[in-house]
């Protein structure tokens, strides 16, 4: 029969997200790790197997809470505007201005497990079509039948920049410029297609 956790689970993945969030992963240390979660090593491997077990459930987390964020009943450029707004607003809510969790592990994957890399991509994936499906019900309602591809890459990396730009410190102002951009942008396509 196997013992039960002697932590709080919630409050240890919470601190697994703020010590990789903030460091990174290569940067981070299992010392690092125990030190903010108040969890003992054995602990630690024996509930996530791997320092990148702790990672991909930080990360998870992080999905998960970017994902509520994202929520919202607005639908085709209105919904896309959310996407891009949120990201703006929470990037520059940040104290920290960490950026986003899974661009940040992109430079360092090289590190990570062939499971862990494919996560991070996914999660990439995951927010393109978010923004292809705001897209679609855009293009459903100018009654246009215009390639969506182009303008959900421009989306996507404007949503890129916000987060990097950020990240480096850019001002709100920029960072809502370049989502304000990319939705007229957007809005401008569909128009050029009902020509």
């Amino acid at each position: 029969m196997a013992r039960p956790r002697a932590f709080a689970t919630e409050d240890v993945e919470d601190a697994l997200l703020r010590v990789f969030w903030a460091r990174g992963y290569a940067n981070t240390s299992i010392d690092d790790l125990t030190g903010a979660t108040g969890v003992l090593r054995g602990s630690l491997y024996a509930a996530y197997r791997s320092k990148e077990g702790m990672f991909r459930v930080a990360t998870r987390r992080y999905l998960a809470e970017l994902a509520t964020a994202l929520a919202t009943r607005k639908k085709g450029l209105e919904g896309a505007r959310h996407v891009l707004d949120t990201v703006a607003r929470l990037t520059v809510a940040d104290p920290e201005r960490r950026g986003c969790l899974v661009l940040n592990a992109i430079p360092e994957s090289h590190a990570l497990g062939t499971d862990t890399r494919a996560e991070l991509h996914a999660a990439l994936g995951s927010m393109q079509a978010l923004l292809r499906a705001r897209l679609r019900e855009a293009q459903a309602k100018a009654g246009t039948d215009v390639d969506l591809e182009p303008i959900v890459a421009m989306l996507f990396a404007a949503a890129v920049a916000i987060r990097v730009l950020g990240r480096a410190g850019a001002e709100r102002r920029l960072l809502r410029k370049i989502s304000t951009g990319a939705i007229e942008s957007a809005r401008r396509w569909f128009a050029r297609g009902k020509e």
